[in-house]
Parts: structure tokens; sequence; C-alpha cells
């Protein structure tokens, strides 16, 4: 007989016999890290979600794109966003997003962002890139801050990765990492979707 069940964050089984905490991948190819500190061997591991699932992405997404937090994401919204310049992007899932987000995010899912979306172009002349012959123009395209569900979300880097690859200059990006997840943790205030 198994028995899951929940201790603070930590997830332990009971098999019938002893408590073994549930363990998960920290990346893909991490499933704990270890160091020495005086002498003595530490590990870090990770209860919880699973990866590849939930991977713990990294503070900065790619080189060039800056990383935001809330006071800056604030920040962001009360500028760029307010002056017609910028954009709060949303990567989740719709229904997700319905539910609640950061105010003034604009919802466009991660899937809308891949190279195989055939309505990707249309996607990439909305966010202000024009296309000059057969290289995309960059000049008027909108500053965007990509944030996905938390921390462990690898949805906003994947957009951020195919934007880049789109040619999307790294210093019109920006990163909030802590997302939803960490907006609400802080008690900010979240607004219905549009």
């Amino acid at each position: 007989m198994v028995l899951v069940r929940s201790v603070g964050s930590a997830a332990l089984l009971i098999a019938g016999g002893p408590l073994l905490a549930q363990s998960a991948a920290i990346t893909e190819s991490d499933s704990a890290f270890s160091f020495t500190m005086n002498g003595s061997t530490m590990r870090v591991t990770r209860s919880g979600p699973s990866c590849p699932s939930s991977c713990i992405q990294p503070m900065r997404a790619a080189a060039g794109v800056e990383t935001f937090g809330e006071l800056e994401v604030i920040d962001f919204l009360q500028n760029p966003v307010s002056d017609g310049s910028g954009l709060l992007i949303d990567v989740r899932m719709p229904a997700t997003f319905s539910a609640g987000s950061v105010p003034g995010a604009v919802n466009v899912p991660v899937r809308t962002f891949r190279p195989d979306n055939p309505y990707r172009s249309d996607l990439l002349s909305a966010l202000g890139v024009q296309t000059a012959e057969s290289s995309p123009g960059f000049a008027k395209a909108f500053t965007l801050v990509i944030f996905g569900s938390g921390p462990d979300d690898a949805d906003a880097t994947a957009v951020i990765g195919h934007l880049l690859d789109a040619g999307y200059p790294a210093g019109k990006i920006g990163y909030y990492r802590g997302g939803a997840a960490r907006w609400s943790a802080l008690g900010l205030n979240t607004e219905v979707g549009q």
C-alpha cells in the first residue's frame, strides 16, 4: 500500500514502512548538486514538481535580455506600456490567463511564437516588426516583457528563444522570471484576463 501525504512543501511516500521524500530533478540534466563546505559535502536537492515539465529556469534567459523583478515590471507598465511602446506578455494558456494575470498583461500563448506557426509573421507584424523586402525591421517594434507561470516554467524562456531566432533584438526583450506565481505570492493584485 502506498500513501502520499504532503507535509509542508514536501511530499512523503508511505509504503508500508519508512518515510521517503519524493524528489524531482532541478534541471533537465541535474537531479542534485553537491559542493564542499568546511570539509563536509553538502547537497542541494528538490522535492515537488517534476522536471522536465517544471525545471527551474535560469535567472538570465539569454544574453542581452534583461531580467525583471516586480518593481521593474510595475515601472515597465507605468512607462513603456502606458506610452504605447511596450507590451507585457503572459505566455500561459488562455484558460489560465483568464483566471487572473498581472494587470495590463496581454495573452499570447507560447505556441503562437513557434516557427512552425503559419501565422507567426502576422504576430510579428502585430508586435510592430516591419518587413523591408527580405529582412525584418525592428526599429518600431514593441519592447516586450515576457512571463509565464513562474521560475519553473520553461514557456517564457522558450518564447524568448523563438523571438531571438526571428531576429527580435535582445535589447527589446525583458524576462519576468517570477511570473504569475511570484506576483501573486507577494500579494500583488491580479486582473481577470481580457
